[in-house]
């Protein structure tokens, strides 16, 4: 079905009040205001790198507002085709129905406890496939499946290199061997797989360029000031599958919602999410002990599926947090709802930029997103698995 067409079949689905969301939250402890909308920004003129280009001054002061008041936004104008972010949906739900043997024979799980700097890194870190309950989020564990993508170094690039044997006696090595020696453990039964998230991947990271650029100028900074810290960027993909579950199922001690409430750690965050996902993504809009949320559902402008943005911890360190980290979670599907994909794309800096998470903390982002990582799965600590 050609994407406007099939667009004419989303859009009621999109844009109708579902009563699943007052029943949903009739078993959730959260408080949902319904009124808010997220601000929707059209970042089309800034596919150019063109200094001497007149830019909308509305659009950018429209942009600085919801990154300093809310956080979230909806990017239009992104430049990233229908019909490629509808087949990442589609091909990362055949991905999830694959049987659990052949899932499991990519999970992260098999090289996370790696630690000679030497071997090959089959996966590296967090690379790969998780099964329900293995991402934990404020210590309970998440009831999603995962397969995590990050950027692949080549194989002569200067940061895989330096963990090389000869090196490996220097105690001023970086401490992120395992993302500069890891490999994505594509899954060989699947080829479409990469094929279709290799695509993805060089469409976001234009779409990340173009929204930078405009968050340079929202900032009173040069157009292209950003752009020597993530000309290598260092991108990360969750392909993500939220089970539906039943209305009445309630959380155990062990389990949370489909992904507990967090900020994101990187830079910026691109979410792509099936267009039939309602009142899944909660974005916080309030900092009180009884929080009220705001549902991002996806929306279509003039045909065009918006991308669900959102600023990380690190682009609120580098603004003295001018910028917004908004903490946001995700509720699993109520059935008879089907279960939700969603595919985020987080655009982060290089691996070796310097970042300078406050006043006395120096790292480089590679160090940082190890730490990170680290502490947000389960089987780092649970060798039963």
């Amino acid at each position: 079905m050609h994407s406007s067409s099939l667009l004419k079949h989303l859009v009621p689905f999109i844009t109708r009040t579902s009563q699943r969301r007052l029943a949903a939250y009739a078993q959730s402890d959260l408080v949902l205001h319904n009124d808010p909308v997220l601000p929707i920004i059209d970042f089309s003129s800034f596919a150019s790198k063109n200094e001497t280009n007149d830019y909308p001054r509305d659009m950018i002061e429209k942009l600085a507002n919801a990154c300093e008041h809310v956080g979230f936004f909806y990017a239009i104008g992104h430049g990233i085709p229908n019909e490629l972010l509808l087949r990442t949906l589609s091909v990362t739900r055949q991905l999830f129905d694959l049987d659990s043997k052949i899932k499991n024979q990519y999970a992260a799980r098999l090289s996370a406890n790696s630690s000679k700097l030497n071997q090959q890194f089959r996966g590296g870190l967090a690379r790969g496939y998780q099964s329900v309950g293995e991402n934990v989020t404020n210590a309970k564990r998440d009831r999603h499946e995962g397969f995590d993508l990050y950027r692949d170094l080549e194989d002569n690039h200067p940061l895989r290199l330096q963990f090389n044997d000869k090196n490996l006696s220097n105690k001023k090595l970086p401490d992120y061997p395992e993302l500069a020696q890891g490999r994505n453990p594509w899954p060989k039964e699947f080829p479409i797989f990469k094929e279709t998230l290799t695509e993805y991947t060089a469409a976001m990271l234009r779409t990340g360029e173009r929204v930078m650029r405009a968050i340079a100028l929202s900032l009173n900074l040069p157009l292209n000031h950003f752009e020597s810290t993530f000309n290598e960027s260092f991108w990360v993909i969750r392909c993500i599958k939220y089970p539906a579950v039943h209305q009445n199922e309630s959380k155990s001690p062990e389990y949370g919602h489909g992904c507990g409430e967090h900020s994101d750690y990187g830079w910026l965050t691109f979410v792509n999410q099936d267009p039939d996902s309602h009142n899944c993504l909660h974005v916080r809009t309030t900092d009180t002990t009884k929080a009220t949320y705001v549902a991002a559902d996806p929306i279509i402008v003039n045909e065009q599926i918006a991308l669900t943005c959102n600023i990380g911890d690190i682009l609120a360190f580098i603004t003295n947090h001018k910028y917004r980290s908004t903490r946001h979670c995700v509720i699993s599907p109520v059935k008879p709802a089907r279960s939700r994909i969603s595919t985020p794309f987080f655009f982060e800096p290089n691996l070796d930029v310097k970042l300078r998470i406050n006043e006395t903390t120096e790292c480089y982002y590679g160090e940082y997103l190890t730490n990170k990582v680290r502490n947000n799965f389960n089987y780092y600590n649970d060798e039963t698995k």
